[in-house]
Order: C-alpha cells, then sequence, then structure tokens
C-alpha cells in the first residue's frame, strides 16, 4: 500500500505534495492546475472567492491511502464520482464510507482529524470535488452563498459525510464543467458560474423543507436500485409496462413510489431505466 499525506496548505501547496508523490509533471497557469503522473491525470482550479474544484481521472497500480490533513478554513467539500469507487474516513480508525458511481459525497470536518481517501488497485476512478471553505475573509458576493451553507450542514456533528445517489441535474452540470473548452479567464467565469450554481441546488436539496419529504423516498429508493439492476436481467427484453409488472409481482415494489424516486434523484422514470439499462 501506498501512504500519501497532504499537509494543509493553499491548492499549490497540495499540487506539489502531489507531484512529489507521484513523481509527475506539473503544470501551472492562470489559477489552473494539471498533473500528469504514471496512474492519471489531476486537474484543478480556484477562484477568489474561495471555491476550488478538482477533477480525479487515476489508476492506481497498488492500493493508496491519502491523508489530508485538517484545514483551519473549515471547508465543505461535495464529490461526485461517476467511475470507480473511493472510501473515506475520518482518521485511521473511523469508519469507512463508500462513494461509488453515481453516487456523491457531502462532507465537513471541525475537528482536528484528518480526512482519509482509499483507493483500491487496478480499479479505473473518476470523481470531481468542489470546497469552499467557510472560515475565510469572503468577498461581499459570496458572504451570502457561504452563510448559505453554514446554516444547511453546520448543524449536523462536527464529523459529518453524508453519501446519497447523485442529483442528476447536479450531475449534468458536473459532466459539462469536466467538458468545457474554453480556457483562461473566459473558462474560469464560466466554470464559477456553474460552480455557484450547483452549491445552490445542494442548499436546497439538504434543507429541511426538502429533506422532510426526500429522505424516506431516497431511503426506499437506493435500497431498491441495486434489487432493481438484479431484477432486470429477467425482464430487461420485455416491453416496458410488461417489465415493471414482473417486477412488482417479482420483487413486491410499489411503482407509484418508485416513479416519485426515481424522478427525484435521476429525473428519470422506470421505463427510461430499462431502456438504459438495456444499453
Amino acid at each position: 500500500m501506498k501512504s500519501i499525506y497532504l499537509k494543509a496548505g493553499k491548492t499549490q501547496d497540495v499540487f506539489n505534495d502531489l507531484k512529489d508523490n507521484f513523481n509527475g509533471t506539473l503544470i501551472v497557469k492562470n489559477d489552473e492546475y494539471n498533473l500528469a503522473f504514471a496512474e492519471g491525470n489531476i486537474k484543478g482550479t480556484t477562484f477568489p472567492d474561495g471555491i476550488t474544484f478538482m477533477e480525479f481521472n487515476v489508476i492506481f497500480y497498488e492500493d493508496v491511502r491519502l491523508s489530508i490533513e485538517s484545514l483551519s478554513t473549515s471547508p465543505i467539500f461535495f464529490a461526485y464520482c461517476s467511475q470507480g469507487s473511493l472510501q473515506h474516513s475520518f482518521g485511521e480508525q473511523g469508519e469507512k464510507k463508500r462513494i461509488k458511481k453515481q453516487y456523491s459525497g457531502i462532507l465537513k470536518s471541525a475537528a482536528r482529524v484528518n480526512s482519509i481517501l482509499h483507493f483500491e488497485k487496478h480499479i479505473p476512478i473518476e470523481f470531481s470535488v468542489i470546497s469552499i471553505g467557510t472560515n475565510t475573509s469572503v468577498t461581499q458576493k459570496n458572504a451570502e452563498l457561504v452563510n448559505k451553507l453554514k446554516n444547511t450542514f453546520f448543524n449536523t456533528k462536527e464529523d459529518y459525510l453524508n453519501v446519497r445517489v447523485q442529483n442528476s441535474k447536479i450531475a449534468d452540470k458536473i459532466k459539462g464543467l469536466n467538458t468545457l473548452t474554453q480556457n483562461g479567464n473566459v473558462g474560469n467565469v464560466l466554470k464559477n458560474r456553474i460552480l455557484g450554481n450547483i452549491l445552490e441546488m445542494e442548499i436546497e436539496q439538504n434543507t429541511d423543507g426538502f429533506s422532510e419529504i426526500a429522505d424516506e423516498i431516497y431511503s426506499f429508493t437506493i435500497k431498491r436500485i441495486d434489487e432493481i439492476k438484479s431484477a432486470t436481467r429477467f425482464v430487461i427484453n420485455l416491453p416496458g409496462e410488461f417489465a415493471i409488472k414482473l417486477l412488482e409481482l417479482k420483487r413486491g415494489f410499489f411503482t407509484n413510489k418508485l416513479q416519485e424516486g426515481f424522478r427525484l434523484i435521476s429525473s428519470r422514470t422506470i421505463q427510461n431505466f430499462l431502456i438504459f439499462m438495456k444499453n
């Protein structure tokens, strides 16, 4: 296993540590960082309002444990996995939680404990991370957003990681970020605007009013998605309506509640999900 320790510091310091540990080539231009190394590529962009966006596209040849020192800025992290999976724990002895493909995680830590990311060898991983500090001086433009984030996420316990199925609208915006072709100041302005939209969407879907309605649907639907994936191999070639009826009979699913859950977390009906599974 390869163990890497990242000291708290600026984005430049983090990328320099990563470059040294992975023996990579780092290019820095206009607050954009691009680290290429044998196992893949890590990109990052920092913005004046305290937001940092990072993209990881890697496949490690040995198990990797990445320990990240607690930051004095008390940032909130939003992680989105599009390929593979990774695990997170607070400290070496902390509980490990897995963030897998099409899942997202919201992380904050007020305690002086390292966050540790665990990567398994030979598994291609693609994930994106948005971080924003909450204890730093912010511009007037960003002060309202930071206050909203504090009011939404700082009423939880000190060490907090919430993992759930990705909101498809946010996933589409992340995909848009990763495929932006504009560079330099123009690209950064576009990225910053999209990142602000994503954070506003995260606040909206994690407010008390939304959560009261959504939590039951999420808990119900997340459990059922894996069951549906398993069951679809029996019904995948049937017409949509027949497939749904068979799923109801075979697994005891309730269509109305499933439809509601699918629309909530993926903007996709069960019929479209079955088409997606065929492809």
